[in-house]
């Protein structure tokens, strides 16, 4: 899992991009505005984890060396995988908004798909040391997983406004 700096400057900027993207569409579909409450709460789960990060008290980097210490590291854990969950939420919540029936039903799969390969690459880093290459490939296909939702997405919701 990549925790670092970078990884939640990116965040910040991508929900602060879809609150706005958000509030754009809400315009011409009220029901999207909905979802702006999660997308506020994951800039905020983004920004103290970048907090976090930056003076180097990462919940996922203290010591466990002492009780305390590891209820810090665990909560820590628990809360950036509710954060991931989160997402996954906010694109069902997007995705029950959209107008096609028929189109709907391939991105849906294509979010499970893509939340399968993510479980699957976090647990692929564990077997880093028998198949080194595991978790490369399956980040790549996430990443083509990705690319797809997005260009089918876009079609989709073309699709959409022709029927608004």
């Amino acid at each position: 899992m990549d925790i670092g700096v970078t990884y939640y400057v990116t965040n910040i900027i991508g929900y602060m991009s879809i609150y706005l993207g958000i509030n754009e569409l809400g315009k011409t579909n009220q029901k999207l505005l909905k979802i702006r409450p999660y997308i506020i709460i994951m800039i905020a789960h983004s920004l103290i984890f970048f907090l976090l990060n930056i003076t180097d008290n990462s919940p996922l980097k203290v010591a466990l060396s002492s009780t305390p210490e590891v209820i810090i590291a665990l909560v820590g854990f628990v809360f950036i995988i509710a954060g991931m969950f989160l997402v996954f939420v906010i694109i069902s919540l997007i995705l029950d908004n959209l107008i096609s029936k028929v189109n709907k039903e391939l991105l849906y799969n294509l979010v499970n798909m893509m939340m399968l390969l993510f479980i699957l690459s976090g647990i692929s880093t564990y077997f880093q040391n028998y198949i080194p290459m595991l978790a490369t490939v399956i980040m790549g296909a996430l990443l083509v997983m990705e690319v797809l939702f997005l260009i089918s997405y876009y079609y989709v919701f073309r699709s959409d406004e022709k029927y608004t």
